[in-house]
This record gives C-alpha cells, sequence and structure tokens, in this order.
C-alpha cells in the first residue's frame, strides 16, 4: 500500500521496484528462490486512461528493466528484457539482442524478483451487465481464494488471482506474480468454496 508524504518535507523516497511471481507447474517450471527482501513501498504505478491490467504490468516492468521469464504457448521459454510494447507484440533484449514476440504466441509473463502484486490492483469499471467470468473472477479474487490454474498446454499454475482485465489475469504466490494471458488458459478452478450468489448486479 502506499504511504503519503508529510507535508513539512517533501522528501522523496526511492523505492526499489522490487518485481516477480513465480508460478507453480505440472511439467518443469519451478518458482525462483524465495527472496525474503523487506518491501520497499514501491509507488502504485499510474494507470493512464484506458490503461489496462497488461499496459500497466509491462510499463512497470519496462521501466524498471526487470528481467523476465515468458513461456509461449508451445512451451518455449524466452528471457530477457521488455524494452517496448504495444497492443499487439512486446521487444525482448538479451544479450544485446532484440526479438519480437507476438502476445498471441504468449502464455505467461514472470518477473525474475519478487513483486507487490497490490501495485495493479484495479478496480470493476464495468457496469451493467457483466459477463460470467467477470463475476467468477471478480468473487475469486475478493475472496482471496487461492485457484489452480491449467494452461491449454497442460501446464498446471497455483496462486491468487490479484489482480484481471479483459485479456489476462496477475497471478500471485509467495510474493511472486506472473501475467497469464486468457487465450493460454483452459480452467480456472478455485482450492476453496467460493459463494457466488448475490454477485449478479445489474441481472433482470
Amino acid at each position: 500500500m502506499r504511504t503519503k508524504a508529510e507535508e513539512p518535507a517533501p522528501e522523496r523516497v526511492d523505492e526499489p521496484a522490487e518485481t516477480e511471481a513465480a508460478p507453480k507447474k505440472t511439467t518443469t517450471r519451478k518458482a525462483p528462490a524465495k527472496a525474503s527482501a523487506a518491501k520497499a513501498a514501491t509507488p502504485k504505478p499510474a494507470a493512464g486512461k484506458g490503461q489496462n491490467l497488461q499496459d500497466i504490468f509491462l510499463n512497470h516492468l519496462r521501466k524498471q528493466k526487470t528481467p523476465v521469464t515468458m513461456f509461449l504457448v508451445k512451451g518455449v521459454k524466452l528471457q530477457g528484457i521488455v524494452t517496448w510494447f504495444d497492443n499487439f507484440s512486446i521487444l525482448l533484449r538479451r544479450d544485446g539482442q532484440t526479438q519480437l514476440v507476438y502476445k498471441h504466441a504468449i502464455s505467461t509473463i514472470m518477473p525474475t524478483q519478487p513483486v507487490d502484486a497490490a501495485m495493479f490492483e484495479m478496480g470493476d469499471e464495468q457496469k451493467g451487465k457483466r459477463m460470467l467470468q467477470d463475476v467468477f473472477l471478480a468473487s475469486v479474487r475478493d475472496a482471496g481464494a487461492q485457484v489452480t490454474m491449467f494452461l491449454i498446454n497442460g501446464v498446471m499454475l497455483q496462486g491468487r488471482i490479484a489482480a484481471y482485465d479483459l485479456f489476462c489475469m496477475l497471478l500471485e504466490r509467495e510474493g511472486y506474480v506472473q501475467l497469464a494471458y486468457k487465450h493460454a488458459i483452459s480452467t480456472v478452478q478455485p482450492i476453496t468454496h467460493v459463494d457466488l450468489s448475490g454477485d449478479w448486479a445489474g441481472e433482470e
């Protein structure tokens, strides 16, 4: 959570942006070693008008030059630093070499360092009739329930849904986070019971 600076001394606190998220897989993706570094008060990235979760997440990684591990839908692992991105692709740089990666081929993006998931929390902006997935994901997120998520390539991820938008979800586990694209997800199942009754606001 952000702490407001006191008026008398306009101090600037530069916090190292700790980044990371580690998922748990059925195959061989292992979470990076547990980092027990004290969490500095990292400022919440400003969500510009029209910005969605993946824009805020990728922009944070780009500005902090945070190394990431990226898995493609086919299981290929890429590593590097995000130098730029747009609606359809991401530029990944490693050892002086840059490659263009199309988003439709990406399943997950995981920073190699712990990141405070609260930085990416987003409010529910949808009004009126909501889609089933919005009702379900909002209920699971608000309940703080752990979920088991299977990707279309059979990989299993586990963690807490910290945030989501129309195209992706942010999964948090033991201080590490990873962005999972919905086009790569097959199922999402809460480990504990989540009450969905009364969440159909706006339904006739």
